[in-house]
């Protein structure tokens, strides 16, 4: 049976300082480990309970706080020691290793076991998926590189989206400007550019057509 049958949620806090609590176990043999011991030894401030709740989880030490079997395993070095992660993170994700092939998984798939098997929220499970991922690369797992790389298929989904044009500053200056009234046979008023209306500010220009508008709608009375 695997070791998420112990009613341990799966960890989702801080991922640096959970793997920072796993390379403690590595070099330290405490008799106890709880926030306190954390604490001391400077491992994710104001979040130690959610280290203790990932070393809980992943049975390196028992419901107590005392280190399990396991934990003696993390003091070896090369090969053993590497042997030794990879049995903890099988062990204590099982359900995610049975149900998800690893080597084509994108971090949706991850995310969404997370959701409908652990019960997880979504925030929650996005952290507890980039946790897993970093379990994996540490006990050198063999996983799809892409998850490595922080891309999955939403994101692709999402860079393949059109974006709408980019406004130039010409667009956003003819936004700003008033409309042209339409009289009898020509459908727009043209002004000409000359060099004095070119230096104007764009201000000056506004209040100019303005005016121009205004008298041609008067003009336009006078013909009624």
């Amino acid at each position: 049976m695997p070791d998420t049958d112990r009613n341990v949620p799966p960890p989702y806090g801080p991922t640096e300082g959970m793997l920072q609590g796993i390379e403690l176990m590595h070099r330290l043999s405490p008799t106890r480990v709880d926030a306190r011991f954390l604490k001391t030894n400077g491992i994710a401030p104001g979040n130690e309970y959610k280290v203790v709740g990932a070393l809980k989880f992943l049975n390196i030490i028992d419901e107590f706080g005392a280190p399990t079997t396991k934990s003696r395993l993390l003091k070896t070095r090369g090969p053993s020691y590497l042997l030794a992660l990879q049995d903890i993170v099988r062990s204590a994700y099982g359900d995610v290793f049975a149900s998800i092939d690893l080597k084509t998984a994108t971090r949706d798939m991850i995310h969404n076991h997370f959701i409908t098997h652990q019960g997880l929220g979504i925030e929650m499970a996005a952290k507890a998926s980039r946790f897993f991922i970093s379990l994996c690369q540490l006990a050198e797992i063999t996983i799809n590189p892409d998850l490595l790389s922080g891309r999955d298929t939403a994101s692709s989904n999402k860079a393949k989206e059109p974006k709408p044009p980019r406004k130039t500053s010409l667009n956003r200056r003819r936004e700003t400007l008033p409309e042209s009234p339409s009289f009898g046979p020509f459908p727009t008023f043209v002004l000409a550019i000359t060099p004095e209306t070119a230096a104007m500010e764009l201000d000056e220009l506004t209040r100019l057509l303005k005016k121009i508008r205004t008298a041609m709608i008067r003009a336009d009375m006078m013909k009624e």
